[in-house]
């Protein structure tokens, strides 16, 4: 006690204020932040967080929570009783273990499970833990929940095994995301999870039920959603995703005042019809500004875009077939004409991976240029697996139209640029430079590219590039990927070091730390681009 006593009376006095010691742990943890890169230049916190805790009283209590504060799996909070033994019996055994936790071993684990408020649950090995689902299975006859201060909860394992969820829901959950591994007929373990949110999480602001990439192979959405009832008795609800939902529930969910976001199969044309062209309800979707909607059918589409009863900020379409361009030249042609769009800041149009690249498909500018128009748009990602053919002075024109554009992102997946139109209209270097001067607010930018012009443009002598000035510039663009037809891979391969000079010169600001955020040269027309970084 002596020895506690004498480190607290030695202890600097800011550090015995929680707002200084709060601000200090923040920056221990943030090595957990998804995105970090490179993997060999981040260490665990969780060290150096459980030595804080031990070191006294002052500063155990926020470095436990900040240690227990985002967590994969529920077995921490097992192993803190004793519940899973060490070693841990075989996976035969297992199967058969009781999970009869005492009354001391439930306060150990509320001691710790209150101060998590971000959950992962669910890997494949789920399918041979038994001991964790015996462990939840027991704790739903408790009626309490297992992690009550819980904000965020991300689940996903087999259909089979949602009915283990209940024990996660709590008061304070404010984010729920399903992933759902499996098919599963008409989705009845999942709609039992959903009639227990308005009882258990009556704070819930997102729910996100998505399926795994092997289920968009599927033909028809695996699960419509009914979930009227449910969502009638969320009145926090804010951000609604599901891979379908019936009319009624969609007429509910419009009819919420607190909903924003939309996330969803479109639904038929006829169903929109009947949704959208009735005036029985004219706060309908009131507050509603953005909208994520899996098309199928572009008679949908077109429905949407005329019947849309409120203004939209932000809109994405994601195409199960391949956009034809004149459909697509329809769809932006009718963006413009309407009033609910023309305030559209974002707008993102994609279609699915799975579609084969096309050559002989091309989208020019002519076919978006209705776009231009809507001034206010801030980020465009048009992501084909097409020829998007967009040249030099297209750019000019998108800059004149797009005064307050921060993200311009062209075929950022796999489709190529330029190369397969009858004339190809290319971009070099100088042109892409050009564009971001005249565009300052971009921070993000993705487009092809020809590197056959680049001894033309630049001396790509070492010397020389160690020599140029680094371009004096107003501009924040900070994420830069650039792409190349494949038979300019002998350029790519010639001047490979002297391209990272070069670009640091004539985009310093670009970020270089995570590859996303740095500068990229990529194949524009491999199915799967190999990636360099320079």
């Amino acid at each position: 006690m002596a020895s506690a006593m004498s480190s607290v009376n030695t202890m600097h006095r800011a550090l015995l204020i929680s707002e200084i010691l709060s601000n200090i742990i923040s920056h221990i943890s943030v090595d957990e932040r998804p995105g970090v890169w490179p993997v060999e230049y981040v260490t665990s916190s969780k060290p150096t967080l459980f030595a804080l805790a031990l070191t006294c009283r002052a500063f155990s209590e926020q470095a436990l929570d900040a240690l227990w504060n985002n967590f994969k799996g529920v077995e921490p909070l097992m192993r803190c009783p004793g519940i899973i033994p060490a070693p841990q019996k075989s996976l035969q055994e297992d199967q058969y273990y009781p999970i009869i936790p005492t009354e001391t071993q439930l306060a150990i684990i509320a001691r710790y499970g209150h101060r998590v408020r971000s959950l992962r649950v669910g890997t494949n090995y789920w399918r041979r833990d038994y001991i964790t689902q015996a462990f939840l299975r027991t704790m739903a006859g408790y009626f309490k929940a297992l992690v009550p201060n819980l904000r965020s909860l991300e689940i996903g394992f087999p259909c089979r095994l949602l009915h283990l969820v209940p024990p996660l829901l709590g008061p304070c959950l404010q984010h729920f995301f399903i992933n759902i591994r499996d098919y599963e007929k008409n989705g009845h373990h999942l709609h039992t999870v959903l009639q227990c949110l308005p009882s258990y999480c009556p704070s819930l602001e997102s729910l996100m039920v998505l399926k795994s990439y092997h289920l968009f192979r599927e033909r028809e959405p695996p699960f419509v959603l009914p979930m009227s009832h449910a969502i009638q008795k969320m009145p926090k609800l804010r951000t609604v995703t599901v891979p379908a939902i019936t009319k009624d529930a969609l007429v509910y969910l419009g009819g919420l005042p607190s909903v924003t976001d939309i996330s969803s199969h479109l639904p038929a044309g006829s169903d929109l019809e009947d949704i959208l062209g009735s005036s029985r309800d004219p706060k309908l979707f009131e507050n509603v500004d953005s909208v994520d909607w899996e098309i199928k059918e572009w008679r949908d589409v077109e429905v949407f875009t005329r019947l849309w009863p409120h203004e939209l900020t932000s809109m994405t379409l994601r195409s199960e077939v391949k956009f034809d361009p004149s459909l697509l030249q329809i769809l932006c042609d009718s963006l413009h004409a309407r009033e609910a769009f023309k305030n559209l800041q974002y707008i993102y149009l994609s279609e699915p991976i799975p579609c084969r690249l096309s050559s002989s498909i091309i989208i020019t500018v002519d076919t978006i240029r209705s776009l231009f128009y809507l001034s206010q748009l801030r980020v465009v990602d048009i992501d084909t697996r097409s020829c998007l053919s967009i040249g030099a002075n297209d750019l000019v024109e998108m800059a004149g139209a797009w005064h307050f554009l921060e993200v311009l992102l062209l075929n950022k997946t796999d489709g190529s640029m330029s190369g397969a139109a009858p004339m190809p209209q290319w971009i070099t270097v100088p042109e892409v430079v050009g564009f971001v001067e005249l565009r300052p607010s971009l921070k993000r930018l993705c487009i092809g590219i020809t590197l056959s012009t680049i001894d033309d443009d630049y001396d790509m002598d070492k010397a020389s590039l160690h020599a140029l000035r680094p371009r004096n510039s107003d501009s924040r663009l900070k994420d830069l990927t650039l792409k190349y037809p494949r038979d300019e891979e002998y350029i790519r391969q010639t001047y490979s070091s002297d391209f990272e000079i070069l670009f640091s010169k004539l985009f310093p600001r670009v970020n270089r730390l995570h590859p996303s955020q740095e500068f990229q040269i990529l194949h524009s027309d491999s199915i799967e681009p190999h990636i360099q970084r320079t």
